[in-house]
């Protein structure tokens, strides 16, 4: 089998050992021509390199067949994943495309893009934060979906973690809006958007996405068809993450990650639009769909191949230690879920358990206290709600003056700076 060829990886790492950092550099510089592990074919993508994998092809005639002349809405249609997502919408002949976003200037400039392709008057765009309910029972009454794909939200686990009241009335709050005016306006299926970090949560992050499953599952029963997406660290256009990492690299600053050993999925940012399509398809009873992206890429290996690619090879890198609610690697699935294989043979998918009782008067009591901006009682009823979020409590990790967000906060964040 051919091999990935290697310059020297020359890099001068910066320890900074913490209650999770190592105490002496547990790194070393390769030998060149140092094997290290499968390498992927020699013709491989540029992003497949990075991801150690080859890139899974999604979205065939099951998406065109799903999508071809129905009413199509997405919020967070701005973000990486909602304006991929809408890019592969445009090309499958919609009736109406209904975009969703509270950024009014990137909705505007995303609307030109698709009436490239779309007539104008099958373009709808909706300048709407999905935490306000009335505002997105009002688009959804305008729009009438027949299909919608909710990829709004807050993404990045440290905002979420500093500020817990946030990110559940953006994740669960917003979630909820849209699962409700889906059953209340007839829609035909629905798609949440979650993230590998749900399954056995430890951050206040995983746990509002592992809570967003929750609300698509305990809505079942009615007109509308739930399904959920866990989607990895997104790499590729128009991804922030290998901008903000060239830039470092080309600019020889230094590469901040929080530790040397930490892991996270990757997948491109076509295979999660891909999925999504996947997922409405296959969907039948608010199953969880999860792409089979291989064993976790150790970061500081990813951040290597790049270097190479980029020609410049000497990288300057250092570990800041995990953060609070951070893994070293994150996975798929939870401990106690079953795998459900799917008619596609890189999709799997899960079934979990139903609701707890008393999830509705939780919940509210939980959105009560994220719009009171009371931090600790979200913290108490997220564990509550969920038996499986063991919390972990570090020090966030002390930065110099000046210093940079480590370029994988956790790893990598899904979509940095956000969708």
């Amino acid at each position: 089998m051919p091999r990935f060829p290697r310059r020297r990886p020359l890099y001068r790492p910066l320890y900074r050992p913490g209650a999770d950092g190592p105490s002496r550099p547990p790194w070393r510089l390769r030998r060149a021509g140092e094997p290290t592990g499968p390498a992927p074919p020699a013709e491989a993508s540029p992003l497949a390199l990075l991801m150690g994998r080859d890139e899974v092809v999604l979205a065939g005639r099951r998406g065109h067949r799903l999508v071809a002349g129905r009413r199509v809405l997405v919020t967070g249609a701005c973000g990486t994943v909602g304006s991929a997502f809408c890019h592969q919408v445009k090309n499958l002949d919609p009736a109406a495309l209904c975009l969703v976003d509270r950024d009014g200037a990137r909705l505007r400039h995303l609307g030109q893009e698709m009436t490239g392709t779309l007539d104008a008057e099958r373009v709808m765009l909706a300048e709407t934060d999905v935490s306000e309910r009335d505002a997105v029972d009002d688009v959804f009454r305008a729009a009438r979906p027949e299909l919608v794909f909710h990829t709004a939200g807050q993404n990045e686990l440290a905002k979420v973690e500093l500020r817990p009241s946030r990110g559940v009335t953006a994740n669960v709050l917003g979630t909820r809006h849209v699962v409700d005016a889906s059953v209340l306006h007839g829609v035909a299926r629905m798609v949440f958007v979650s993230s590998d970090k749900a399954a056995d949560p430890t951050s206040v992050l995983g746990a509002t996405m592992r809570l967003g499953e929750l609300l698509t599952q305990g809505a079942i029963g009615g007109p509308t068809c739930f399904a959920a997406v866990r989607i990895g660290n997104v790499i590729g256009e128009p991804g922030a993450l290998l901008s903000t990492l060239a830039h470092r690299i080309s600019s020889h600053e230094v590469v901040t990650i929080t530790h040397p050993e930490v892991a996270r999925h990757f997948m491109t940012v076509t295979e999660a639009a891909g999925l999504l399509l996947e997922a409405a398809a296959l969907a039948e009873e608010a199953e969880t769909f999860v792409l089979d992206m291989g064993s976790p890429v150790p970061v500081i290996e990813l951040v290597h191949r790049y270097a190479e690619q980029l020609r410049l090879p000497e990288v300057t890198i250092r570990f800041s230690g995990l953060g609070p609610g951070e893994k070293l690697a994150e996975k798929t699935f939870a401990d106690s879920e079953r795998r459900i294989r799917t008619a596609h043979p890189k999709i799997w998918a899960t079934r979990p358990a139903p609701p707890p009782a008393g999830l509705p008067q939780l919940l509210d009591a939980l959105c009560d206290a994220a719009r009171g901006g009371d931090d600790d009682e979200v913290r108490l009823l997220l564990r509550r709600l969920l038996p499986e979020y063991h919390p972990v409590r570090r020090p966030r990790p002390q930065r110099e003056p000046g210093g940079e967000t480590p370029l994988c906060d956790a790893g990598c964040s899904p979509d940095p700076p956000g969708l």
